[in-house]
């Protein structure tokens, strides 16, 4: 695996001295536009609050099913990072061992309410943006904070033929993160292992996560795990993955129909981190 901080395709950074909030109409096509040509692209320098951040997705991407019901706001956090539809990762209460997020330090896609959403297939594009309110000096590893991303179009590229040929013809069933209610049935959906991207008509791979379970393996999860293991093992072995290094004020927009990333650990004993996500389904 070659870890890289600069990328051939992935990290653009865009729309410099852009304030987001006030974005014009041609400013959107052009984020979108970038967004769609790089996969991941990044806008520097912002100061919003939740609403903001949630009122310019809506405006870009248009409004989305996927919004969470109002909650009462946390007394602990300051209220300008609270808005229904957008979730806090990190340690926003200050300096604890209590983190938000943990689960997301895997490899993963993030279309994560979409098993669970009648009417959306699995190759909607699902886009997230991540503003970085709070950065914490350095990982664990003591290098500089990032999220890693991995370009699942050049990965099918990097493939060889006759493995390419193969996974053509499979698809894997993907489950959703989010725990079922006590008595419901975990829902899923089944994804071709390589599909077209609806805007660009690239060729890529969708690996969801190692719960996503191999067409005819239903009845062996442990086998279809190792498939999945073994599978993203060779992949990360051919594939570049593009490290972000963050800094604050940094929103970095990612398509989940094209990428896959992991958050890095950092220690939250010593370091805060505050992060707002927000996840849209856009509608072509």
């Amino acid at each position: 695996m070659l870890t890289v901080q600069q990328h051939s395709r992935l990290g653009k950074e865009i729309l410099q001295d852009c304030n987001l909030a006030q974005l014009t109409t041609q400013q959107g096509q052009h984020l979108k536009q970038s967004l769609w040509e790089h996969g991941v692209i990044v806008v520097r320098k912002q100061k919003l609050t939740a609403t903001q951040l949630k009122d310019f997705a809506i405006q870009t991407f248009g409004d989305s099913t996927l919004g969470r019901r109002p909650k009462p706001l946390d007394p602990e956090i300051d209220p300008d990072l609270q808005s229904p539809g957008v979730s806090i990762l990190g340690n926003p209460k200050g300096i604890s061992q209590e983190v938000v997020g943990k689960f997301t330090w895997v490899w993963h896609h993030d279309k994560d309410h979409l098993p669970k959403t009648e009417g959306l297939d699995m190759n909607s594009l699902y886009v997230v943006m991540l503003y970085g309110v709070e950065i914490p000096l350095e990982g664990t590893d003591g290098q500089p904070h990032t999220t890693n991303f991995l370009d699942l179009v050049e990965a099918y590229h990097n493939l060889d033929s006759q493995l390419k040929q193969q996974l053509e013809q499979l698809s894997m069933y993907h489950l959703s993160p989010i725990s079922p209610q006590p008595g419901e049935e975990i829902p899923r959906k089944l994804h071709p292992i390589v599909s077209t991207h609806k805007v660009t008509g690239r060729k890529g791979l969708y690996l969801g996560s190692d719960t996503s379970i191999l067409l005819g393996l239903e009845e062996k999860l442990e086998e279809a795990k190792q498939y999945w293991q073994n599978l993203f093992g060779a992949i990360l072995d051919c594939t570049p993955v593009y490290a972000h290094v963050w800094q604050p004020g940094d929103i970095v927009f990612w398509d989940n129909s094209q990428v896959m990333h992991t958050g890095m650990p950092y220690d939250a004993e010593k370091y805060q981190r505050i992060a707002l996500r927000v996840g849209v389904v856009h509608n072509t």
